[in-house]
């Protein structure tokens, strides 16, 4: 999971969340009551469409998955955020469920 395509995946997340929070500031300034609850969601859709554009896939070398599939997870994983990531990356090593368990 750490090869030389996560730095990139976390330095895309850092400019989607700067993105997004250079476009929320002009309405944060003009309706400081308003909530912007739907930010999460604003920040999702544009991280993954960078993270799409950008072609790349955290999960290449994973043989027996499509690298479409790879593609559309790393893309999710960019808009969630750095800290998505960073979760991702210290789970690496959890051991995985037992089949059937």
């Amino acid at each position: 999971m750490l090869d030389p395509v996560f730095p990139i995946a976390v330095l895309l997340a850092v400019v989607n969340r700067a993105i997004v929070d250079y476009l929320a500031a002009p309405i944060k300034q003009h309706y400081p009551n308003h909530d912007t609850w739907y930010l999460v969601y604003v920040a999702f859709v544009i991280g993954g469409v960078i993270g799409w554009l950008s072609g790349v896939n955290l999960f290449g070398g994973i043989e027996t998955m499509a690298p479409i599939t790879g593609r559309i997870l790393t893309a999710a994983c960019i808009g969630g955020g750095a800290n998505l990531l960073h979760d991702i990356a210290k789970r690496r090593a959890d051991p995985l469920p037992e089949p059937g368990a």
